[in-house]
């Protein structure tokens, strides 16, 4: 069974603090942004906002596509595609991961290392699309990325905590199915500049349609969803045209003229033969 999560490659962007971050924050580690690139296979079956273009790196493509060529050979030619997990397993993963941690603690008599007990207010407040890679120019794309930040308010006017987030994408309006998990990441109160990016080409097992996105965060430790967002929140995340790289074929001009005319000569050339049998046929008389 061919694993859904692949191995990622990381790129870490070292950051400023925001002007108006308060003393006190200078004591924990800066705020980043992270972007991570992955491949994704799947089982199954315009963004007005979106930011379009083929401006991905070229080393960022050439990574990618190797992530892509490791995976097809760990694949057998008849192994089948692992099946699609809806956005309800995967909250119930977490509901049901969190108790059992809970009740071990509780068995242990061991105090549960939860981030902080006081009460926290998570917030996406910004998510955002971009397409790239489209071979066959047809308007379907095989890579793309998705970036958001959240924030964080509590207690202290600087507040950071631990988070992770789930991806899922809902093909024409259809369910939604996961399609990663990021790592685990920190974000600084409202920082600009700790937001995180999933850049992803789509392998296998996509068809050619459009996809609205949506984004769970979780913080470390609990099993809820913290904060959301989706296409419904904005208008980035809706309705973009993917498809696998199984159905981006390359697309080549094949422009043929040798030994070729054109209409208008085609048409001139008659007309001259059609003067000279007329000529010859009088001359005959």
């Amino acid at each position: 069974m061919r694993a859904l999560n692949v191995g990622l490659l990381t790129l870490s962007m070292g950051a400023v603090l925001p002007a108006s971050a308060n003393s006190d924050i200078s004591l924990l580690s800066q705020p980043q942004s992270i972007s991570v690139a992955q491949t994704v296979s799947s089982g199954g079956q315009s963004a007005q906002a979106a930011q379009y273009g083929n401006a991905l790196s070229e080393q960022q493509i050439s990574k990618l596509e190797q992530q892509r060529l490791l995976q097809a050979k760990e694949l057998d030619g008849n192994e089948a595609l692992p099946a699609k997990l809806t956005r309800e397993q995967i909250m119930q993963t977490h509901i049901d991961k969190a108790l059992k941690t809970q009740q071990l603690a509780e068995k242990n008599n061991a105090n549960l290392l939860f981030a902080n007990g006081v009460y926290r207010d998570f917030y996406i407040y910004d998510a955002y699309s971009r397409l790239f890679v489209d071979n066959d120019y047809d308007g379907f794309y095989q890579t793309f990325s998705v970036t958001f930040d959240a924030d964080v308010e509590g207690y202290y006017a600087n507040e950071r905590a631990k988070v992770f987030a789930e991806l899922y994408l809902s093909r024409n309006g259809g369910p939604w199915e996961h399609y990663y998990t990021t790592d685990v990441f920190t974000i600084f109160g409202n920082a600009t500049d700790d937001d995180f990016e999933v850049l992803t080409t789509l392998d296998l097992g996509y068809r050619t349609d459009h996809y609205d996105v949506l984004i769970d965060l979780y913080e470390v430790g609990y099993g809820d969803i913290v904060a959301t967002v989706s296409s419904n929140d904005f208008d980035s995340l809706y309705a973009l045209p993917l498809e696998s790289s199984d159905r981006d074929d390359i697309y080549i001009d094949e422009d043929y003229h040798a030994g070729s005319l054109s209409l208008p000569l085609m048409t001139m050339l008659l007309l001259l033969l059609g003067l000279k049998l007329r000529r010859t046929r009088k001359i005959n008389r």
